[in-house]
């Protein structure tokens, strides 16, 4: 399954990974590989259901950083539907339980801010992009995703209020 995706061969990645859940006998560390698989392929397919179902039961069994990830793609998930303070609780609760892994505590924190703009706080929403930008320069990606975020912000806040500079 591993060596499917490997190759972006994401339909055979999934369908070994569901073979090993389907074992009875198949431990935890290789039920969260499968499922992570799963919901990764599932993702580069754009099959945002398939993903979320995959990265809901990742949860149930993931430690460490499959945890952090299935909890920011949890926060996630929750802002496409529109549950802007439940996705916030989620960031709030995996910056604090899995501070470690900053990838995804960046992640969720863009995340948090989308929320926040959303939610009719741009104030705060620029005040987290900023944070990003200023503070996880050891991940360009974030940092270019976050740039982006708050040029959106920024340009949509100049239409109704002149004091706002891009």
């Amino acid at each position: 399954m591993k060596a499917y995706y490997e190759l972006k061969d994401y339909a055979n990645a999934v369908v070994y990974a569901e073979k090993v859940l389907n074992n009875p006998k198949t431990e935890d560390k290789v039920k969260s590989d499968a499922q992570i698989i799963i919901a990764r392929s599932a993702m580069n397919v754009n099959d945002e259901v398939k993903a979320k179902a995959a990265y809901l039961k990742l949860a149930t069994i993931a430690k460490g950083e499959l945890a952090a990830e299935a909890m920011y793609f949890d926060a996630y998930f929750k802002n496409k539907e529109g549950k802007f303070d439940l996705s916030n609780k989620v960031i709030q609760k995996l910056t604090k339980d899995y501070s470690g892994y900053k990838y995804f505590g960046a992640k969720g924190l863009i995340v948090m801010a989308k929320n926040f703009y959303a939610l009719k706080d741009s104030f705060q929403a620029t005040y987290i992009l900023e944070s990003i930008i200023k503070n996880f320069t050891t991940f360009p990606d974030i940092v270019d995703e976050a740039s982006a975020e708050l040029n959106k912000i920024k340009t949509e806040e100049a239409k109704t209020n002149e004091s706002v500079t891009k």
